[in-house]
């Protein structure tokens, strides 16, 4: 049976996490400690116009996940809208890398890339479910 309490601070965690690793994970790329899209021009090019949206969608997963814990009235709200913009991401990354063949040969950086995006879809189809539960029993 489903339960908003452990659903909300399961969430509420998760989403914080989520939110520390896009920030953990630009710092990495940003400090050279990892490579991930670096090697391909079109792939650097594209990875390049995504700090400012992963930096809006960590704060705003940080901030539904705060929220999510100490139950405030915009918890919900900011989950669904983190989960929005996650799986909108995760699209848009499945689908260039596919439509410019980035995804092959397969390697380890091409699978860690996959799974991120892959991530993205499931978690944000994953959020918007939960948000939305979350949201219609207030």
């Amino acid at each position: 049976m489903w339960a908003p309490g452990q659903s909300q601070r399961f969430a509420g965690w998760i989403t914080l996490l989520g939110g520390l690793l896009i920030f953990l994970f630009w710092a990495l790329y940003f400090s050279g400690a990892i490579a991930l899209g670096q090697d391909d021009p079109k792939a650097s090019e594209f990875e390049a116009a995504f700090p400012v949206a992963d930096a809006i969608l960590g704060i705003t997963l940080i901030a539904a996940g705060l929220c999510l814990l100490r139950r405030r009235l915009p918890g919900p709200f900011l989950l669904v809208a983190a989960a929005a913009m996650t799986l909108y991401l995760g699209i848009l990354d499945l689908t260039f890398y596919a439509r410019q063949g980035l995804y092959l040969p397969i390697n380890s950086d091409t699978l860690t890339t996959f799974a991120i995006s892959g991530l993205c879809v499931g978690g944000g189809l994953l959020g918007l479910r939960l948000g939305w539960l979350l949201w219609s029993v207030r």
